[in-house]
Formats: structure tokens, C-alpha cells, sequence
């Protein structure tokens, strides 16, 4: 019994060896991961990741792998690693979390999940601004630049890799600052703000000189030659590129001759532009626009036959590209379908093209006919323009006319309006107003007196004006009173509710009751407008 004491205490002991063991392993490929990424992944891929079950070493290694992938070049599109990371770091160790979320955002990008991928940016930038990780931020900021790059949102491209730029300066990151300016003069550029790319441009080369780095140096020449070409100064973009270092990498030295040679030909030097051509020998990744470049340039000196076969070596560089990057990824299987697809069309196009010429002169064919189509139609509508004007010139006459009589209408009952007013004053001041006593009888005699007759010379007026108005209600509509045909002749003579009510001595709102019956007794419709009927009687 006593053996199995000592038995599990040396299990336990080369369990203890070998998960520190590990550790050192792991550590060891932390240190590694800044100065030497390759190194640290030769660690990393020596371990054997079913040893870290239940373990935070599981965690650890998860993270470790993905960031030397991904700082070795080799893209990962499966998140299934990084995400036991993102689930076992949390606020207790923020540095690590904000260094998960930022690698399985660069995993969803891969996978081309643009949502999810910002998401794990936020989480990324909500755990780095807790630990002041600078650096970690800036990359940060400029994976969200990358984002909205690609999604053609140039303005929040620009804006986060200034806030990346910014973040940088911070800690004198003076390379990604470079790189960062770089990439901000480029946003610039590409929205056609070549003022703003170009003081980016000149910041990022400043920054570079104290690196030494030829590299740097052509990218940042190369990029002012571009913003010089794109506003049509090809002897300053010339300069630029000539300006520009060879480096190490024959790709950059090719692109830099395949520049010079683009601007050559846009400025109409076809024998420069021959020889730079020439002297690019592997021009990939560029390869399409290469092909296209010799294209136009065979089409300028008219050879034609040679300039189809480069027009042939477009399509297939188009289909070796999309095939290339098709087959790496089981997930592009759909885009490689549709490629196929494209590609036979494209072969289509090709034969196509020998018909050019005749849709051409069809095309133009139909044009001159659109054109005299649309001039007759425009000679049309002008005439009917003419006709409508005319119309309308002769109802503005009849418009004035009526408006024309209407003022003198207009003015006559003002005049009449004014008479009979005067007659209104003049009889309440001849009017006799005394306190009611027993003789009311004799006294309401005398009071009534004076307002009939000036009820019936106000009724009197109105027929001057409107023809025997009166008597024409009254024998029309014999059911109408005395007042009811007053109140007409008021309405006509243009008095108000109040001088109505003054004239009648009575309230304003008996008035209106009034006018409700009398449209009663006139048998209107509630649409028809009483002053109306009444001038058109």
C-alpha cells in the first residue's frame, strides 16, 4: 500500500516538470514575439497543444499561436483557437483580452465577417484603453482604417488612422508612424484631396530618413509620384519615382518601373515607356494593369494583332488571380463558381470584339436617330409652349378686365356704402332718445318713424345699384320679410356683421341667426356662398 503514495507523488512530479517546462516554452515565445515572430512560432509549433487541457497555458498558447500566424504572414481564417482566448481572459488580465479580441478580428476579416469583426475591434480597444497598451491601440485603430477602407468609407478611414498616428506619437513608434502616414496621405488620395495626401506624405518621409530603411523610402516617393500622376503632372511624378531607392525586394523595384512606365505612356513618350516595361520581369501582383499598359501602348503604335494577344493576357492574368486566391479558401468555392462563370464570359467578349466596328457604326446609326427624334420632339414641345403662352396671355387679359370691373363694382358700393352711412349718422342724430314712461306708445311712433325711413332709403340705394333687388326678391320669394329683404340689401351694399347689427339695433349674434334663416327661406345649399346668390340674382 505504501508504493502507491510514492507512485502518485512522482506522477505529480513529472506533471509539475512538464507544465513548467511548458511555461518556459511559452514564455519563451511571448519574449520572441516582437523581435523574432518567426522563432516564436518554431517554438510554438514544437508544443503540442493537447497537453493544455483545463489549463491556462490553453489560453496562452491559443493567443500566441494566432499572433505569430498572423505576424508570420499566414492568414487564419478558422477562429475556433482564438476564441478559447477571448473566453478565458476577461478584466482580470485586459492586456491578454485586448490582444484576443484584436486577433480574432483579424480572423473574422479573413473569414470576410465585417460585423463580427468589428465587434471583436470594440472589445479589442475596450480592454486596450485599460491597461494603456499605445501600441495595441494603434494597431487597433488601424485595423478599423483597414475596415472602412475596404468598405470605401474614406473618411473614417482617414479619421481612425489619424487617431492611430496620433496614438503612436505617444510612445515614439516612429516606423508605424511612418507607416500610418503613409496610409493617411493614401486616403487622401484616393478621395482626390491631394493637397492634405501630399502634406501626409511629406510627414511620413521625414519621419523615415533617421530609419534608414530603403523600403519605407520608395513606398513614400513611389506615393508622391502616384498623387502627381493622378493631378497630371507627370514630369514631377518622373521625379518622384526616379527619387525612389531600390530595395531588396524585386516587387517594389518592378512596381516602381511599371509607375514609370504608366506615366511615360500617359505622356506620350512610347519608347520610354517600352524600355521600363521591358525591364519588369515578374509583374505580379500587378499584372493585369501591366498587360493592360502593353495594350494601350502596341494599340498607340498600331499593332493591333499583338495588342489583342496582351488583351488575352489581361483575362488570363484576371482568371490566374481569382483562381489563386479561390483555391485557398474552401469558403470561396461560390466566388470560384461565379469566376468560372465571368471567365467564359470574358471569352465570349474576346470574340465579340471582332464586331466592334460594325455595332459601332449601328450604335452611331441610332444616336443621329435619337438626336433628330429628339429634336423634332423639342420643336413640338416649344410650339405647344407658344400656344400655352398665348392662352395664358389671353386669360390674364380677361382676368384684368373682370378685375377691372369688379374695382369699379368695388367702388361704387364704397360710395354708396359712404352715402348711406352719412344718412345713418344723420338720422341717429335727428333720432329723439328719451327714458320710456307711460306714453310709450306715442314716443315708439316717433322713434320708429325716422329708422323705417331709413331702412327703406338704404333699400332704396340698393335698387339703384341692383335693379329693383327688392322688388325682385319679394316676388321670387314672397315668404321673405321686410327685414329679411334689408338684410339682403345689406349684404349687397358690402356692410360688415357689425354695421348690420348697428343699423338693425340689435346684437351681432342676432345677425348671424338671422342670415341662417334667411338662407333657409332662400332654399341654399350649405356650399353656396350667400353674398354670391345674391349678386347673381
Amino acid at each position: 500500500m505504501k508504493i502507491l503514495p510514492i507512485i502518485a507523488f512522482f506522477s505529480f512530479s513529472l506533471f509539475f516538470v512538464a507544465c513548467s517546462s511548458t511555461d518556459k516554452e511559452l514564455m519563451r515565445a511571448d519574449e520572441l514575439m516582437e523581435t523574432a515572430p518567426d522563432s516564436a512560432l518554431h517554438i510554438l509549433q514544437r508544443l503540442k497543444p493537447e497537453k493544455y487541457k483545463h489549463n491556462p497555458n490553453r489560453a496562452l498558447y491559443a493567443l500566441l499561436m494566432s499572433q505569430a500566424l498572423d505576424k508570420n504572414d499566414i492568414k487564419v481564417e478558422s477562429d475556433s483557437l482564438i476564441r478559447f482566448a477571448t473566453s478565458y481572459y476577461t478584466d482580470t488580465q485586459p492586456l491578454r483580452a485586448a490582444y484576443a479580441y484584436f486577433y480574432l478580428a483579424r480572423c473574422e476579416n479573413n473569414q470576410g465577417n465585417k460585423k463580427e469583426q468589428a465587434l471583436a475591434l470594440f472589445k479589442a480597444q475596450e480592454f486596450a484603453s485599460k491597461c494603456q497598451d499605445y501600441k495595441l491601440q494603434g494597431l487597433i485603430y488601424g485595423d478599423k482604417a483597414l475596415m472602412y477602407q475596404s468598405q470605401g468609407q474614406l473618411d473614417s478611414m482617414v479619421y481612425y488612422e489619424k487617431v492611430s498616428l496620433s496614438t503612436y506619437q505617444k510612445i515614439n513608434d516612429t516606423r508605424n508612424s511612418v507607416v500610418t502616414a503613409i496610409n493617411i496621405g493614401a486616403g487622401y488620395r484616393m478621395n482626390n484631396q491631394y493637397d492634405s495626401a501630399l502634406h501626409y506624405y511629406y510627414l511620413a518621409n521625414k519621419l523615415a530618413i533617421p530609419l534608414h530603411e530603403p523600403l519605407l523610402i520608395s513606398t513614400i516617393y513611389r506615393s508622391l509620384g502616384s498623387t502627381a500622376y493622378k493631378q497630371d503632372n507627370y514630369a514631377l511624378a518622373l521625379h518622384y519615382y526616379r527619387l525612389a531607392p531600390s530595395t531588396n525586394s524585386k516587387g517594389d523595384d518592378y512596381n516602381k518601373w511599371y509607375l514609370m512606365a504608366k506615366t511615360f505612356l500617359r505622356a506620350g513618350k512610347l519608347d520610354s515607356a517600352k524600355i521600363y516595361l521591358t525591364k519588369v520581369k515578374n509583374p505580379f501582383p500587378m499584372e493585369v494593369d501591366y498587360y493592360k499598359q502593353w495594350q494601350v501602348l502596341l494599340e498607340k503604335e498600331g499593332r493591333f494583332s499583338e495588342a489583342l494577344q496582351n488583351a488575352k493576357r489581361v483575362i488570363e492574368a484576371k482568371d490566374s488571380i481569382q483562381a489563386h486566391t479561390l483555391a485557398s479558401s474552401f469558403a470561396g468555392l461560390e466566388k470560384k463558381y461565379q469566376f468560372e462563370r465571368l471567365a467564359v464570359e470574358n471569352k465570349n467578349l474576346i470574340i465579340e470584339n471582332k464586331q466592334n466596328g460594325i455595332i459601332l457604326l449601328v450604335v452611331l446609326l441610332l444616336l443621329s436617330l435619337v438626336c433628330i427624334v429628339f429634336l423634332f420632339w423639342r420643336i413640338k414641345t416649344n410650339r405647344q409652349q407658344i400656344i400655352v403662352q398665348k392662352q395664358l396671355l389671353k386669360q390674364e387679359k380677361t382676368l384684368m378686365k373682370t378685375e377691372k370691373e369688379n374695382n369699379i363694382l368695388l367702388q361704387k358700393q364704397m360710395t354708396m356704402q359712404h352715402v348711406l352711412l352719412k344718412n345713418v349718422e344723420q338720422y341717429r342724430s335727428q333720432a329723439v332718445k328719451r327714458p320710456l314712461s307711460a306714453e310709450d306708445d306715442r314716443l315708439s311712433d316717433q322713434k320708429n318713424t325716422p329708422i323705417t325711413t331709413l331702412h327703406e332709403e338704404l333699400i332704396a340705394h340698393i335698387d339703384v345699384v341692383y335693379p329693383n333687388i327688392s322688388v325682385r326678391l319679394a316676388e321670387n320669394y314672397p315668404n321673405l320679410t321686410k327685414r329679411d329683404i334689408l338684410v339682403c340689401c345689406l349684404l349687397l351694399g358690402n356692410f360688415d356683421t357689425g354695421m348690420i347689427a348697428t343699423i338693425l339695433e340689435v346684437k351681432s349674434e342676432s345677425v348671424n341667426v338671422h342670415r341662417g334663416r334667411l338662407r333657409k327661406k332662400l332654399q341654399l345649399q350649405n356650399s353656396e356662398n350667400l353674398l354670391q346668390f345674391l349678386l347673381k340674382f
